[in-house]
């Protein structure tokens, strides 16, 4: 003879749920998992025949969902790149780089470094702008990335070849 299982604390969220999700999920478990008639499920729960009906109807064709996919952590929305993005755009179709549509935003005081901006780009659906070797070089690096006194480094031996080394710029060795 089967015992019956004696009933924990908190047995009464699942015999009474309050949420509408929760309740549609015992009514179903109800009828398809533990046996009982669609009738007696449907009272239980507070579910007509035909609406209970309906749901396992859902259910099955992949039409009711459960159970809410769990969230994405962090922000939603990034409010600077949201104020820059129309002017971004406008920028782009006045046919300016990244780099040069940041620039430009700094000066217009729209703090957007050029991450942003790319990102901005690529979600609009913009491909990356290939400047024509004709148009002149490109425009300079900012001061930070520019190291025109540091020396290159020194030849690795990982460069050498068995008759000496073989330098990739002029100088080197």
């Amino acid at each position: 003879m089967a015992a019956t299982p004696t009933r924990r604390k908190g047995w009464e969220l699942f015999a009474h749920p309050a949420q509408q999700n929760q309740r549609r999920y015992e009514a179903l478990r109800a009828d398809l998992y533990e046996g009982a008639s669609l009738t007696q499920a449907a009272a239980r729960f507070g579910y007509t025949p035909a609406t209970l009906e309906s749901l396992a109807r859902d259910l099955r064709a992949g039409k009711l969902v459960l159970f809410a996919p769990a969230g994405k952590p962090g922000r939603k929305h990034a409010p600077k790149k949201d104020r820059a993005r129309a002017r971004v755009i406008q920028l782009r179709r006045e046919g300016l780089s990244v780099y040069e549509i940041s620039t430009r935003l700094a000066v217009e005081g729209i703090g957007l470094n050029r991450t942003g901006v790319g990102q901005i780009l690529a979600e609009e659906g913009f491909g990356r702008l290939l400047r024509d070797p004709a148009e002149g070089p490109a425009p300079p690096r900012p001061a930070s990335a520019a190291t025109p006194d540091r020396p290159p480094p020194a030849c690795s031996t990982s460069t050498r070849s068995p008759s000496g080394c073989t330098p990739p710029w002029p100088g080197c060795c």
